[in-house]
C-alpha cells in the first residue's frame, strides 16, 4: 500500500512544453495562494509541476513551498476525480506560511468544486 502514495518520475511535468499546453488548453482556477491550471492527459494518472517564482522568495521559502506542495500530491492525489489530469500550481505571496494541512484545504477544496462537489 505504501507504493501507491510514491511520487513517481512519471508523475511530474518535466518539459516547458507541457507546462505550455496545460496552460494554453487547460481550465483555470484560482484559491488564495495558488493559481492552478489543469487539463486532461492521456495517461491514467495525475501528473503536477510546479511555479515557484524567484522574484517573491529566496531559495529556502521556495524549496519549502515546493516541498509542501509536492507532499500535497503526494498524499491527494487520489482524491483528485479521474480522468488524468496534469496540473500545473502556480504559487502566490502568502504560499511560503502554509503549513500542509492549510495548502490540502484549498488545493483539495479546488478540485471539489471541480468536479461538481461542494467543499
Amino acid at each position: 500500500m505504501e507504493q501507491a502514495y510514491r511520487f513517481r518520475p512519471e508523475e511530474r511535468l518535466h518539459s516547458s512544453g507541457e507546462f505550455q499546453r496545460v496552460k494554453a488548453s487547460g481550465r483555470r482556477s484560482r484559491a488564495r495562494h495558488f493559481g492552478i491550471n489543469f487539463a486532461p492527459n492521456q495517461v491514467q494518472r495525475h501528473r503536477l509541476g510546479l511555479v515557484v517564482q524567484k522574484r517573491f522568495w529566496c531559495a529556502v521559502r521556495r524549496n519549502r513551498i515546493k516541498r509542501v506542495l509536492r507532499e500535497w500530491f503526494r498524499l491527494y492525489k487520489h482524491q483528485i476525480p479521474l480522468p488524468g489530469k496534469d496540473i500545473v500550481i502556480v504559487a502566490r505571496p502568502g504560499a511560503e506560511k502554509l503549513s500542509l494541512l492549510d495548502a490540502a484545504k484549498e488545493l483539495v477544496a479546488v478540485f471539489a468544486e471541480q468536479d461538481g462537489r461542494t467543499r
